[in-house]
């Protein structure tokens, strides 16, 4: 069952049971989180695996990594291992971003919510370290603050973190989004590397940027102003769908297990992603 939480001038909805997933939230009556209908999903996307997964709608958790794992493999201390791949042979945005979460703290006439989820070999997506994902939410009058933690119960294990935000780029009043985003360089994949470079790519957009100037914002005329915040080293931006569009904090980068991106969590070291929407 969703909870609900309320402030005086905005609402946020969460799913729990739908990968703990924030389903709308309402800034001064006005719903600024977005979902792609099943036509234009498929329009775009055609008969490919994706369309069939629950990732087109609201803001959800990534982890232990983000994007895409090419067969679903990754070598992690000497050791290869293999997670569970879809038709096409990839496996896409971890193992927490559709499973059933707990409610570990119920607060919500506080405004505050925290849920947690285990992830494993034995659980779903089979990702070979035992540990768990941890989320909290805030919401007060001009925030809507967002944390991700990826904790391992024995031992090391390498992770990246990420939120999946879609946004509306149409307001039910019809008022179109503006988006101000601006970093100085792109992640580019190089055989099984990652460099930056200075070139943006063409538009539409559907790329990791790092070194952003200013935190985006995302604003449409007689509605809100959204300013997101992250301590992630990396966005995705995404605005090629036609109805609604993602700006996305990431801890490490697509295909990046193997890279510099990733972090090695221990029990005693978690990895952690703070994600914030300002509409102050």
């Amino acid at each position: 069952m969703p909870v609900t939480l309320r402030s005086k001038r905005a609402m946020a909805v969460i799913e729990p049971s739908a990968g703990g997933r924030l389903l709308s939230l309402v800034i001064d009556g006005h719903e600024v989180i977005g979902s792609v209908p099943k036509a234009a999903l498929t329009a775009f996307l055609g008969r490919v695996p994706a369309v069939r997964r629950d990732w087109y709608r609201g803001s959800f958790p990534l982890a232990p990594w983000a994007g895409t794992l090419p067969g679903g493999e990754f070598e992690f201390d000497g050791v290869r291992y293999v997670v569970e791949s879809d038709t096409a042979n990839v496996a896409q945005h971890g193992v927490i971003a559709e499973c059933e979460w707990r409610i570990t703290d119920d607060a919500r006439a506080e405004g505050k919510l925290t849920l947690s989820t285990p992830f494993g070999p034995g659980l779903v997506g089979r990702w070979p370290f035992e540990g768990c994902a941890v989320q909290s939410f805030m919401l007060d009058e001009t925030t809507l603050k967002m944390c991700l933690e990826i904790h391992s119960a024995h031992g090391r294990m390498p992770a990246i973190a990420g939120y999946h935000p879609w946004f509306r780029r149409e307001l039910d009043s019809g008022a179109l989004a503006s988006v101000s985003f601006t970093p100085a360089k792109r992640l580019v994949a190089i055989g099984k590397g990652l460099v930056t470079s200075e070139d943006l790519g063409e538009r539409p957009w559907d790329d990791l940027f790092v070194e952003l100037s200013e935190s985006p914002r995302i604003s449409w005329p007689d509605g809100p102003t959204l300013t997101l915040e992250s301590d992630a080293v990396v966005w995705v931006y995404f605005e090629r769908m036609p109805v609604a569009f993602c700006v996305e904090p990431w801890t490490g980068a697509n295909e990046g297990l193997e890279t510099e991106w990733t972090k090695i969590v221990t029990p005693s070291d978690p990895l952690t992603l703070n994600f914030t929407i300002s509409f102050g």
